[in-house]
Parts: structure tokens; C-alpha cells; sequence
């Protein structure tokens, strides 16, 4: 399933003249409308929602380009196309997460459960060279310490990413065990506080209390904001976007997750146990993520083991689209694994500390739509660099916090790569160990050249990006050739 088409590329954009001259900006807003097309067509709300968020941010900026990063890093003449010097033939084919970020961290409870730090997010996950994930890792911290104004540790943070995954690599490779990150051991104030509220969060089932309420002894789906919206102004445009909220299904949508979990436990590890199987309501929720914006994400509400309101359970079920294929790979992401969703759970499933981080992890394909379901709890906690900037304007935490995160951010994607299988089936622990040959400080001075490089031609796309919106507005001056969807 392709969502870019050909006929994309002939699109005429209509910009400003001071705005037609600059061949970067006509790159962006093009790429942009491309990648994007297929919302824009159906349900440009959503589209011009996704848009309005990105601008909110540097780093909301930086998730929302995850295409344009592909065709930098990946087309000889692009703004990051910097082979490496710790590369070779046998690490060009590794799993990647495809879009490992600090907000891609998050935590899970695992099959004894205790709570792991791991991944969260894999839609852009497949295969390719090692060094494109430890990059986008190690330029996260580049933009949360630019947004967070931490620029004396900006350089640290991005170092010590690199070191940390090169360190670990020579330590797995020597031996030592693939342990998962968690609670028992000491990683840092910023990830000991995500622990720390996941637990308290999952054991008070505070999903349920967001997403649902009791009435009348019987839980039912809520509809309504959880967060509130807000409006954003560019220039002379404003676009309102969901922060958190929920809305009824429409009649296809929820025709729609009735025909998914009947195939769905198909694709699970374990059955689900059979008093899991009775549906309870139904919602659609909004605002979620930043390059996922658009995408249609239902959260359906299954009976618990009991009659009990308490230990109901709800899942995600989100539609998956096509990763950003890299320029110069023989493979598009999907190949190899059937469709988007099982490529997105089996690279999850081979790149997580457990298989069963979530027992309720699977997918389905319904002709020519896939989707993930995972379990919506609160066990499962992300990273937010908002909240990391309010512990900061507090005094709780420091740039020295954000320099120990990236270590350990860098270390739980050197065992990432070091759990799931290459391509061609090989470990990818042997590669990764004789490419990198133990040169941690070497390896990590070539991330931070091309992160300061490229971080600065990102600040410039943002900029770009924001006197786009200002001038031609949140559709980036895309008009639809059919009238779209009704609902949102």
C-alpha cells in the first residue's frame, strides 16, 4: 500500500514569490504535501492539524519529518547524506527502529512484571544501515536540549548517545547479557520518574479513568476532551488541534473494529483469554502523536476476567501506513513481512526486551488497510520533552539529567539492534562489534559532526516551515481534487 502516487509529483504549489525562489522550501513544502497526500484528500482537518502541531515546536517539528530525514540521510545530495566511516556491508541491512527518538522511550510492564524501558513506537521500522537510527537518536537530544535552551550539554547529550551504543555493542559483544532496562537498576532522575509514575499510573488503572466512566455500575466509553484543545495562529491563519480527546465511532468505523478483532487474535503470541472477548464500547480519539496526527486510531473496551468495572481492559487499534522508505535500499519496509502491521509488531516483538512486554500485541489486514492493536495502559509511559522542560524550569532536574537519558538511550538501541535478526537472518551483534572495533570516541566524534551539520539545516527547515504556514497557510497551499470525508 502506497499512500505516495505518482500523480503527486506533478502537484503545482502555489507560494509567494519571496517564497518561490528559495529550491529548500519548495523541497519541504512539496515533500510535505507528498507525504501527507493522502490526508489532505480525505480528511484535511486532520491533515492541517498535523501541520499546525508541528509548528508548535522544534521537536515536534523534528517528528513530523521523518520522510524528509529519510530522503536527506538516504539520496546522495542530501542535507544529511554523510556516509560513515564505521559502516560495512554487513551492517547495511540491520532492524531499525526507523524513528528512535528521547519520546520514543518509553515503559512497559513485562511478563514477570516488572517495569522495562524500551522503544514504544516501530511505524517506521524495517532494515538498513545501523548508523541512520544512532543518528536520529543522538539528534533527538540536539533539538529537545536546543528547545529546552540547554546548549551547554547539547553537544554532551548527542556523545554521549553515540558512546553509549558503541560501549554497549563492545559489551554484548564480549558477553555480557542482554538485560532490559529497568526499574532495579539505577538509569537517571528522568527515567526513574517515568518508572515511578508508570507505576503508580498502571496499578490505579488511570487509563480506564481517562477514556471511560461508570454509570449506572456499568463502564462505558467517555467522549469529550481529556485535554483541552487550543487554537494555533501562523501569520495570517489559525488552525485549532486536539490535544487529548474522544469521539463517538461512526457507523464504518465501528463496523470497521468489529471485522479487526475478528481476525486480530490470529496475530497474537498467546490467546486472549476468553472473557477478554466481549466488547463494551467504542471510541475514536484524536490528537495522539505528531506524525501520526491524522491517523485513524479507535480504542475499543473489552470485558475484564470479572464483572468487576475495575479490571476492564482497552486497546488501540491504530491504522499503520507505509514507513519513509530509504533512497538507495532494494527494499521497500513492508517486504519481507507481508503488510505494514506485521512488519510493525514482528520488529517490535524482535527488538523489545520481551515478546511479551504487551500480551496483547498483534495486528490485522483487512484488504488493503492494516492496523496494530496494543493494550492502552498506563503501565505503558512515554517520555514528553514539555514535561521534561517543566522539571527543569523547577529545579528538580538539570542538562546533566538529559546527558545521562542519552547515554541510556543509547544503550537500549545498541540492544535493540543486538536482539532482532538482520535482513538476510544473520545476528547483527558480530557486524556491529567489527565495524565499530571498539572506537567509541571516534564513532561518537563522526555523530556529533554530522549532528551539528544537520541540526542546523533542520532549524533552517523549521523556519522554513513556519513562513510557509505563515504565507500560504496549514494545507501548505494543497487543494484537494475530490471532496473529502465527512468524518473527521
Amino acid at each position: 500500500m502506497l499512500r505516495t502516487r505518482l500523480a503527486a509529483l506533478a502537484l503545482t504549489l502555489a507560494c509567494a514569490c519571496d517564497l518561490a525562489d528559495d529550491p529548500r522550501r519548495q523541497w519541504l513544502q512539496a515533500t510535505l504535501v507528498l507525504d501527507n497526500q493522502i490526508f489532505l484528500d480525505t480528511t484535511p482537518a486532520l491533515a492541517r492539524g498535523k501541520f499546525a502541531k508541528m509548528s508548535a515546536s522544534f521537536y515536534n517539528f523534528f517528528r513530523g519529518t521523518i520522510g524528509q530525514w529519510a530522503r536527506d540521510v538516504g539520496a546522495p545530495g542530501g542535507a544529511g547524506y554523510w556516509p560513515s566511516a564505521y559502516a560495512t556491508v554487513a551492517t547495511g541491512d540491520v532492524a531499525l527502529v526507523g524513528d528512535p527518538h528521547l519520546e520514543n522511550i518509553g515503559s512497559f510492564r513485562d511478563a514477570t512484571g516488572e517495569l522495562v524501558a524500551d522503544f514504544n513506537d516501530f511505524d517506521a521500522s524495517g532494515h538498513g544501515p545501523y548508523y541512520y537510527d544512532v543518528r536520529r537518536l543522538a539528534l533527538s537530544f540536539h533539538v529537545a536540549a536546543t528547545q529546552l535552551e540547554l546548549l551547554d550539554v547539547r553537544e554532551d547529550a548527542v556523545r554521549a548517545a553515540a558512546t553509549a551504543y558503541a560501549d554497549e555493542v563492545t559489551l554484548l559483544s564480549g558477553g555480557a547479557t542482554l538485560e532490559a532496562t529497568s526499574t532495579s537498576v539505577g538509569h537517571g532522575a528522568i527515567l526513574e520518574h517515568m518508572f515511578r509514575k508508570a507505576a503508580e499510573d498502571g496499578g490505579a488503572r488511570e487509563e480506564l479513568a481517562e477514556y471511560t466512566r461508570v454509570v449506572d455500575g456499568r463502564r462505558e466509553m467517555f467522549y469529550g476532551e481529556i485535554e483541552p484543545g487550543r487554537m494555533v495562529e501562523m501569520g495570517g491563519f489559525s488552525e485549532p488541534i486536539a490535544e487529548d480527546a474522544t469521539v463517538p465511532p461512526t457507523e464504518a468505523e465501528a463496523a470497521l473494529l468489529d471485522s479487526i478483532l475478528g481476525v486480530y487474535p490470529d496475530c497474537l503470541e498467546a490467546p486472549i483469554p476468553a472473557e477478554h472477548r466481549a466488547l463494551k464500547g467504542v471510541s475514536r480519539r484524536l490528537g495522539a502523536g505528531v506524525s501520526s496526527y491524522p491517523v485513524l486510531r479507535l480504542y475499543a473496551l473489552l470485558e475484564g476476567p470479572t464483572a468487576a468495572v475495575g479490571d476492564d481492559v482497552l486497546l488501540e487499534i491504530k491504522e499503520v501506513w507505509d514507513a519513509a522508505p530509504f533512497p538507495g535500499l532494494t527494499r521497500l519496509p513492508s517486504q519481507g513481512f507481508g503488510d505494514d502491521a506485521r512488519r510493525v509488531v514482528q520488529q517490535q516483538r524482535a527488538m523489545q526486551s520481551s515478546r511479551l512486554n504487551d500480551p496483547f500485541l498483534g495486528c490485522a489486514t483487512l484488504g488493503s488497510m492494516t492496523f496494530r492493536v496494543r493494550d492502552r495502559t498506563k503501565y505503558q509511559r512515554g517520555l514528553d520533552v514539555a514535561k521534561i522542560a517543566e522539571e527543569i524550569a523547577e529545579g528538580d532536574w538539570s542538562g546533566d539529567d538529559l546527558v545521562v537519558l542519552a547515554d541510556r538511550a543509547g544503550r537500549l538501541l545498541a540492544r535493540s539492534h543486538a536482539r532482532a535478526r538482520k535482513q538476510d537472518g544473520a545476528d547483527a551483534l558480530p557486524a556491529l562489534a567489527a565495524a565499530l572495533a571498539g572506537d567509541a570516541a571516534g564513532f561518537a566524534d563522526e555523530t556529533a559532526e554530522f549532528v551539528a551539520a544537520y541540526g542546523e539545516a533542520l532549524a533552517d527547515d523549521y523556519r522554513h516551515f513556519l513562513d510557509l504556514l505563515a504565507v500560504v497557510g496549514p494545507s501548505l497551499a494543497y487543494a484537494p481534487a475530490a471532496a473529502p470525508r465527512t468524518e473527521p
